[in-house]
Parts: structure tokens; sequence; C-alpha cells
């Protein structure tokens, strides 16, 4: 589950930053991320973070955001799987927003190619060094 875990967190970052917003389920008046076609049928790793969340709540209720969740969940698995260590941050609020068209256009398909990877990597901040490891993962 850890490359699943990080490939969530990096989905979830390169629309509107690291928010947890791919986490908003649809309903009748929105049409959220996880229905975009990068991540449609694609994305695993959901109930992970919904079993956090819960454990979480259950001992300090109201205190630590879905989106810091996501963001632990991908270092800590990459860290046990025998990956690197980085140092998360925590203090994220959650989305109460998505952007299904963002997703559509700045998450890479699966079909892209490497100039079109590259950009849109480049266009999040990303290195191409970062791109080679987070498209490996």
């Amino acid at each position: 589950m850890a490359a699943s875990l990080l490939r969530l967190h990096f989905h979830d970052c390169f629309v509107n930053g690291c928010d947890g917003s791919v986490l908003l389920d649809d309903f009748p008046g929105f049409t959220g991320e996880k229905t975009a076609l990068p991540n449609a049928n694609s994305l695993r790793g959901f109930e992970v973070v919904d079993e956090m969340k819960a454990a979480l709540e259950r001992n300090c209720p109201g205190v630590v955001s879905c989106a810091d969740i996501l963001a632990l969940a991908a270092q800590l698995s990459v860290e046990m799987r025998g990956g690197p260590r980085w140092s998360v941050e925590v203090g994220r609020r959650d989305a109460l927003s998505a952007s299904r068209i963002t997703a559509n256009n700045d998450i890479p398909p699966p079909t892209s190619n490497v100039s079109t990877l590259v950009s849109l990597f480049q266009k999040q901040g990303l290195s191409v060094r970062d791109m080679v490891i987070l498209s490996g993962s």
C-alpha cells in the first residue's frame, strides 16, 4: 500500500496544494477529483486514510486534518518500506472544495510522454528527479 498512499498524496498535491481535496466524494451538485480521468479507477488507499482518521477522531477529535493524515501516511509508508525519510510539517486544513477540471489538466495521465511529464511536474515546482521518483514509485 506504500506506493498507493504516496501516489494518492501526490495526486492530491497536484490540485490546489496538499489539502485532502482528492478524498472528497461526489454528491449531487458537487463533482470532485476522485472521478477525474487520472484518478478514476486508479487511486487506491482511501479506506486506509478513512481508518486512520476514525482512529484519530476516537482519541483526539477535531485535531488532525485528513490532509495531514494523507501526508503523514505517504511519508511513513515509504519509510517503512525502506525508502527515504523526509520531514512532514503538519497543520494543513482540509479542503472544502475540489477541482475536477484542474485534476484533469494538471495530473499527468498515464499516456504522457516524457516532455509532458517534465512540463507538468515543473508546473508544480518539481524537478526531473522528483518526477522520476514519484512516477517510478
